[in-house]
């Protein structure tokens, strides 16, 4: 909670965010290369839309693969999109538990990115 009180009162520049933008909203098509489909439309700065990505199908995946894989996005978003790395970071394991959670359900998928966005940082 503290890390989205820092981050949501210290954001940078604002623009339309996707929310949503993981690989099954990223379709082949003719009119452009890719198109991205079915957005949850918000208002903040680009780091946080970069969370879907780094949580994007982990299912199955053990912990430790988990974490070579979310950091190896994580450094790939980071350095392509010229985004700062650790609010990046930190507003994945925001959005990995705001999704991973929802009333009495929890996604253990999300919670494994949660856990492997943490660990980045030690």
């Amino acid at each position: 909670m503290a890390a989205c009180r820092e981050l949501s009162g210290s954001q940078g520049e604002s623009v339309v965010l996707h929310q949503d933008l993981h690989a099954g909203n990223i379709l082949r098509a003719a009119r452009e290369p890719w198109l991205a489909i079915d957005p949850k439309p918000l208002v903040g700065e680009r780091p946080f839309d970069a969370a879907a990505l780094l949580r994007d199908r982990l299912s199955g995946l053990a912990e430790p693969h988990a974490r070579v894989l979310v950091g190896r996005r994580l450094d790939i978003l980071v350095e392509r999109h010229g985004l700062d790395r650790e609010r990046t970071r930190r507003w994945g394991i925001a959005h990995a538990l705001a999704w991973g959670v929802s009333g009495a359900k929890v996604y253990p998928d999300m919670i494994v990115a949660a856990r492997s966005l943490v660990e980045i940082a030690r």
